[in-house]
């Protein structure tokens, strides 16, 4: 379905055999997840809904522990949100909102 959020790991260190099934296994437990597949380096992981604010603390607390690329959910910014996700002092709030370097 072209309109399913889909959100993109590119490059993710694992540091051990059970580092990678760590990384899986949460992705398996997150409730917002529906599926992903993998594409040479790029595991493309797919929403099954918009996330909820405690679904988007947890998608911001993978990301930051996996190193991925932190911009992609500046997509999930709403007005609900934005009070605490957008705050300046937030660790993510520079990983979330800074523009992409060329």
């Amino acid at each position: 379905m072209s309109d399913t959020p889909t959100i993109t790991a590119d490059g993710v260190t694992y540091y051990h055999e059970n580092d990678e099934a760590a990384f899986f296994g949460w992705l398996d437990r997150m409730e917002v997840i529906s599926d992903y597949e993998g594409r040479g380096t790029v595991l493309l992981i797919r929403l099954a809904r918009t996330p909820t604010d405690d679904d988007l603390w947890e998608l911001l607390a993978f990301h930051q522990r996996y190193g991925i690329d932190m911009r992609q959910l500046a997509a999930f910014e709403t007005t609900a949100n934005a009070e605490w996700f957008c705050a300046p002092d937030a660790y993510w709030h520079q990983a979330v909102f800074s523009p992409a370097v060329p």
